[in-house]
């Protein structure tokens, strides 16, 4: 739960980090991926399997190895997967907070 919580923190600086360095376009895209996907299960029906696949940390992950090891230079790219890694670690410290508290002080 705590690394949940430093996690969700981390990627929430640097995804605020890269906003600022490059633009709004990134800090758009990062909003975007961090607030939609948790969006879509509350606005029309959704499966167990895409709800489930949405809060998984494997795929922003990828994403951002794959990118920081690629010769691109889309850092809307980076900040989107920094965003959606956030809401990943925010939704899975909030699901442990309703087993035992959640905080970044242990």
């Amino acid at each position: 739960m705590l690394g949940w919580a430093a996690l969700a923190l981390f990627t929430a600086a640097f995804a605020i980090f890269e906003a600022v360095a490059h633009g709004w376009w990134t800090a758009l895209a990062g909003a975007a991926l961090l607030v939609v996907p948790g969006l879509v299960g509350r606005v029309g029906p959704v499966g167990p399997r895409a709800d489930r696949a949405a809060h998984r940390a494997l795929p922003p992950v990828v994403v951002l190895i794959a990118y920081s090891l690629s010769p691109l230079e889309q850092p809307w790219i980076f900040t989107a997967a920094l965003g959606r890694l956030t809401a990943v670690a925010i939704s899975s410290c909030a699901s442990a907070g309703r087993r035992r508290r959640c905080s970044t002080t242990g």
